[in-house]
């Protein structure tokens, strides 16, 4: 009936007659007609009728994503890489230069990423010292990344942004990005800082920091480590200085939603023929450095190191710039990293343009402001960009380094039990060790019109094992994906866990399991651990924890937590609920219930609240009289 029809208007469109359906002529709703099966075709087309097929794809091409897209490609398995910039690499490419072992246990780490780092660090003539950090520079990072990439057959694919999913029950079939392009595997793996594919794919996850009841962890949720900072945070009109959150303080122990911070991790020189000079940039605002002026007026920063960690490349003249934990004010822009986790890519590039503008802008004050001493001036003088690190960027970062987005919930959440007393995991994957790390990631208004941080953890660490289920979704919400990045952890737990050189050894392990799920047609919750961890020995990469002290301890001997005062610190985190920066009585009886009696010995002025000062002077008391109790009670 339809042909017959088709043939009648043909017949009357040969004669000249062209007829009209709703006021639009025919010829006109045809041509509209072959528009829309077009887009049909090409819908089709990026649906699965011609999707490119592979054993394995990795979405996220970070240095986890590097190693599980070369170790699946070497145990036989057709990979494709799909990066989300225009270069392989992630922080390892962007800034981020070293390997942390002066923080992390060297010999916990091998296979593809000790031959990662033998070969960046030969190349970069960086630095090789037994308890120290490694060091690498960006560029030849790359490079080496993309040779091991075309040595193991793995085919990548830039600027590729995930768009949509297909799933068959709890397996994903198909891998959609903006432009059309689609792919198919056995296997995913989401090796992207942020946990992209994994939300797609409708697999539970956390953002934020969770309250220190959650899980029963000592040092979760807000914490008020540091004291709060007599400077005030508003203009003269009363508005709130840029970098200040609104709101008051919240409780300590409380959840947040605010992770911790990101930054530029930035490289400078002062080599004269590899230097760009830092201009003003167009965007600079004065009044975004107000905050780190009033600090400095006061005396508060001492020095350029005091403001910006700044570190040695081996024997370049290079600096690697990064935030500073223990400062003030540094790299880092409170509570502008809490929206990155579930904002579109298009919201994600206004953000890192924000930090890109501020960092900038921090370089030109520190540089050329008279409220900025003339000392901290003059070490900033020499300064510029590097001319050859991302020269098809300005000279900035591909990458803005995301410390923390979305953290899995599948089949364990690692807490802080399983990092310090509860180690052992039979289906340890990588022995981790890394200090328990978080800065700054809040900074509010105190009671008292002063500004205080928030946020920050630096404990040192343990080995302890990271477990295959910890990569692993819930067996109900998705059978074929492996998480090596965004793994399974609470925020204490994954501040262990969020090292480079960690992420390179579960990618690796990531893409090994990928491929044995694959061949056995079963799901990744059901791969055979025992398998997995013999060819890991295979390769080199350690599963059981070495012995003796850790490898930065033998140099330097066992870190301290804090300063001096680590104990103070570690009580006022915990103690200090509304953030005022000191101890009330009813915050000391909940802190510490059986010495109730104690507080009034402490408190030396006697207005109801005990802060550092005083505290301090209690611990110092106790050192220097080992009968402290005694005479204390006989008073």
């Amino acid at each position: 009936m339809k042909k017959n029809h088709d043939h009648h208007l043909e017949s009357e469109m040969e004669q000249g007659q062209v007829p009209v359906l709703a006021g639009i002529p025919v010829i006109k709703q045809l041509r509209r007609l072959s528009a829309i099966l077009c887009l049909i075709a090409v819908a089709a087309t990026t649906s699965g009728y011609s999707a490119d097929e592979y054993d394995v794809v990795v979405y996220g091409g970070t240095p986890g994503g590097i190693t599980a897209s070369i170790s699946a490609a070497r145990e036989g398995a057709s990979v494709i890489l799909l990066e989300q910039t225009r270069h392989v690499g992630g922080l390892t490419t962007s800034g981020l230069n070293r390997d942390e072992c002066n923080h992390l246990d060297r010999p916990t780490l091998g296979g593809l990423c000790e031959q990662f780092l033998e070969e960046a660090v030969k190349r970069s003539d960086g630095r090789w010292t037994e308890g120290s950090s490694r060091t690498w520079q960006s560029g030849i990072a790359e490079q080496v990344f993309i040779e091991m990439l075309k040595e193991a057959g793995v085919e990548v694919r830039y600027e590729q942004l995930l768009d949509e999913i297909e799933k068959d029950g709890t397996r994903i079939t198909e891998l959609r990005v903006q432009g059309g392009e689609s792919y198919q595997a056995k296997v995913f793996i989401d090796a992207t800082y942020e946990g992209d594919l994994m939300a797609k794919a409708g697999v539970s996850y956390a953002i934020g920091r969770e309250s220190a009841d959650q899980y029963g962890e000592s040092i979760a949720g807000v914490r008020y480590l540091d004291d709060k900072v007599a400077i005030s945070p508003f203009d003269d009109d009363g508005n709130l200085l840029f970098g200040v959150m609104p709101g008051d303080p919240p409780e300590a122990g409380s959840a947040s939603e605010v992770p911790i911070c990101y930054n530029v991790r930035l490289n400078i020189t002062t080599n004269e023929a590899n230097r760009v000079p830092i201009e003003k940039p167009d965007s600079y605002d004065a009044m975004q450095h107000e905050l780190l002026a009033r600090v400095l007026e006061a005396g508060l920063l001492k020095n350029l190191t005091s403001i910006i960690g700044i570190y040695p490349m081996g024997d370049s003249d290079k600096r690697e710039l990064n935030n500073r934990q223990f400062s003030i004010v540094s790299m880092s822009i409170p509570g502008a990293q809490t929206p990155w986790a579930e904002a579109s890519f298009e919201e994600r590039e206004v953000i890192h343009q924000k930090y890109r503008d501020y960092t900038h802008g921090m370089l030109w004050f520190l540089k050329t402001d008279p409220r900025v001493p003339e000392p901290i001036r003059d070490e900033m003088a020499p300064y510029g960009f590097c001319k050859d690190e991302w020269a098809d960027n300005d000279h900035w970062p591909y990458y803005l380094y995301i410390r923390a987005a979305r953290r899995m919930q599948g089949e364990i959440i690692l807490t802080e039990a399983d990092v310090i007393e509860d180690v052992d995991k039979e289906d340890v994957i990588h022995v981790g060790s890394h200090f328990i790390d978080c800065h700054h990631a809040a900074r509010y208004v105190s009671d008292s019109g002063h500004i205080i941080n928030e946020g920050r953890i630096w404990k040192v660490g343990t080995r302890f094992d990271i477990p295959y289920r910890a990569i692993t979704p819930k067996v109900g919400e998705c059978s074929n994906l492996l998480v090596p990045v965004c793994a399974s952890a609470s925020h204490v737990a994954f501040c262990t866990i969020r090292l480079e050189p960690t992420w390179m050894q579960m990618g690796e392990a990531a893409g090994i399991a990928a491929v044995m799920a694959g061949k056995s047609g079963k799901s990744v919750q059901e791969v055979d651990v025992k398998s997995l961890q013999a060819r890991l020995l295979e390769l080199g990469i350690p599963l059981e924890h070495p012995e003796g002290p850790m490898a930065y301890e033998k140099k330097h001997g066992k870190p301290r937590t804090f300063a001096p005062d680590d104990v103070v610190k570690e009580f006022f985190a915990s103690a200090d609920k509304n953030g005022d920066g000191m101890a009330s009585k009813a915050e000391w009886d909940a802190a510490r219930p059986t010495w109730e009696w104690l507080f009034d010995h402490m408190d030396k002025d006697k207005n109801g609240q005990l802060d550092r000062a005083e505290y301090k002077a209690f611990q110092d008391y106790k050192k220097e009289n080992t009968d402290w109790r005694k005479k204390l009670e006989s008073k």
